[in-house]
């Protein structure tokens, strides 16, 4: 019985392959994930810097602190036109507490 040359692969080597995909795959999640991680905090910073710096000029030009996150939209410190800035918007009332005492945001 002769045998037949077939061009392809054989089912080892595709799933040889497969394997080593997964094990890139895995490697690259393990180091990603704590980098992004790190870049969200690194945002939160500068999101809290910059919120505190609108209040204290909204402090230093109207003389109080502003109530709420509302007056700094109302004031035009904060954008209010597009679907992203309301959605910055509602992110700041979500994940920042604001003192208006202190005139401070901190995270939640």
């Amino acid at each position: 019985m002769k045998r037949i040359k077939t061009s392809g692969f054989s089912l080892l080597e595709v799933i040889a392959a497969v394997i080593i995909l997964a094990v890139v795959a895995a490697a690259t999640v393990a180091t990603v994930a704590p980098t992004h991680q790190k870049n969200t905090d690194n945002l939160a910073e500068r999101e809290v810097a910059t919120l505190n710096s609108m209040a204290q000029t909204y402090f230093h030009e109207v003389g109080t602190y502003p109530r709420n996150v509302n007056d700094l939209v109302t004031q035009n410190y904060l954008n209010n036109v597009t679907t992203a800035d309301k959605a910055r918007i509602k992110s700041i009332v979500q994940n920042y507490t604001y003192h208006r005492a202190t005139g401070e945001f901190t995270k939640k």
